[in-house]
């Protein structure tokens, strides 16, 4: 057994339960054994990494052969966890100075935070459906307590859409993976490898992939949540839990069955729908959440339609894809999240010319948002052009053309933004303090779209170790 896999699943679930014991007082006490976890976790990973050729293990055997593993780690599973474990890391210590300690009376955030990790792990390394399905849940359950944590009535309304949009979706899933197992006698993915895929069952499967993953028409949950839920979360949404529909999709569609090009052809159709929809609807709304709601939905379809057209280059740019935005979007949303702490309101329209007040927030939300528009040398120009590359390779030149359409888009809301809130309007007054604490995480996080760009040859051959 892999038992440092295992404990790399479990120690989060663990940390996440511990949590909860300090009480509502011991806020100091919460933190360290928050901080430990995840630097536990990480450690683990670094195990992992070092003793990647390892066997899988197993829990138990429900359905299927009893020699495949159902946890195993691969290279790009290890890349990507690596880079949830470092923007978790961040996250955190976000947390520890963005909330005020009459907002953090509630014990259950950092548990909640650690869970929806474990949750993220769990699923990029099994290759079971029973526990595919698990983490899922897991992660959805949590996702509805962080939205609504406020607990006012308005943001329960919001949580309580957001978990309805998400139940259908993963019990529309569940009746697909049963028809799976119906189909070939199997929950373990690895005994359906290069079989077709049954149509009603990939059918089903895609409902829920578009639930967690916001895609067009079941996208309308994320501006709400991320108008609704704190910084925080928000940044976790972005960057860690909607790339759990992504997983799935590579680990069924890509990594799994053999499928048809009508599939890949009406995936890439609906992945181009949902960037141009989102992308023009972040151009006219006002709200800064919103914005990078909208941003979020047009940017994990580039994602999608790397993975849609399969060839090496998509696949590659879809995995860098998943990391550059993860990083990039949720520094935005913590740069932009402390100068709303400090400013009160979220509308652009209400702020300007606040570069002086916000120095060091301002130079990594540039940094971030060159990224996420996709200019060099940061990481998100590599993972867009070899996604944009790999649709006109594959011959789909229109569609290609649609993507570089909407790339323009991520270009124009982009300098709307960061313009209106730091380059334009009037002055405002001069004693705005600025949070050095916040400030110096948002560039970190966002330095680090640089730094992964320059490890791009290596990053990409381990990547491509993986198959």
């Amino acid at each position: 057994m892999n038992i440092p896999l295992l404990m790399l699943i479990a120690v989060p679930f663990i940390g996440g339960l511990l949590v909860i014991f300090p009480g509502r007082y011991l806020r100091l006490l919460r933190w360290i054994f928050t901080l430990l976890t995840v630097l536990v976790t990480g450690l683990l990973l670094v195990v992992n990494f070092m003793g990647s050729s390892q066997a899988g293990f197993r829990l138990w055997n429900i359905l299927g052969s009893d020699k495949l593993p159902q946890f195993f780690t691969t290279p790009v599973g290890l890349i990507i966890a690596a880079a949830f474990v470092f923007l978790f890391f961040i996250i955190i210590l976000y947390s520890f100075g963005y909330f005020r300690k009459d907002e953090e009376a509630d014990t259950e955030y950092y548990s909640l935070m650690l869970f929806m990790l474990g949750s993220a792990l769990g699923l990029l390394f099994t290759e079971d459906l029973v526990f595919i399905y698990l983490f899922w849940e897991i992660a959805a359950v949590t996702t509805w307590r962080l939205i609504g944590f406020d607990r006012t009535k308005e943001k329960i309304s919001i949580a309580a859409r957001t978990i309805l949009i998400n139940f259908v979706g993963s019990a529309l899933m569940l009746v697909g993976f049963l028809l799976l197992a119906s189909h070939y006698g199997s929950l373990n993915l690895g005994d359906m490898a290069g079989q077709p895929l049954p149509v009603l069952a990939g059918i089903f499967i895609l409902c829920g992939i578009f639930a967690k993953s916001a895609v067009i028409p079941l996208y309308i949950w994320v501006p709400a949540a991320y108008a609704a839920a704190p910084t925080p979360v928000v940044a976790l949404l972005a960057g860690i839990v909607e790339n759990f529909g992504l997983i799935v999709f590579m680990k069924v569609f890509v990594g799994t069955f053999v499928i048809s090009w009508i599939w890949d052809l009406s995936l890439l159709w609906i992945a181009l729908g949902t960037c141009i929809v989102a992308g023009g609807t972040a151009l006219v709304v006002n709200d800064y959440r919103r914005i990078l709601g909208y941003s979020t939905v047009s940017q994990l379809a580039f994602v999608l339609a790397g993975f849609a057209i399969s060839p090496e280059l998509g696949m590659i740019g879809a995995i860098l894809f998943i990391i550059a935005h993860g990083l990039g979007k949720a520094a935005l949303l913590m740069g932009y999240g402390a100068v709303e702490r400090e400013m009160g309101n979220r509308d652009i329209r209400h702020k300007g010319r606040l570069v002086a007040s916000f120095p060091i927030i301002f130079t990594g939300v540039i940094i971030a948002s060159l990224s996420v528009i996709g200019l060099p040398p940061l990481l998100g120009f590599f993972a867009k052009i070899d996604v944009i590359y790999g649709i006109i390779s594959s011959g789909r030149v229109l569609i290609g053309a649609g993507f570089m359409l909407a790339a323009i888009f991520t270009l124009l809301y982009m300098l709307r933004l960061f313009s209106s809130v730091f380059l334009m309007g009037s002055k405002p007054e001069p004693r705005i303090p600025q949070p050095i604490y916040l400030s110096i995480l948002v560039f970190v996080i966002s330095l680090s779209l640089l730094g992964v760009s320059f490890a791009l040859k290596p990053l990409i051959a381990y990547i491509g170790a993986g198959g």
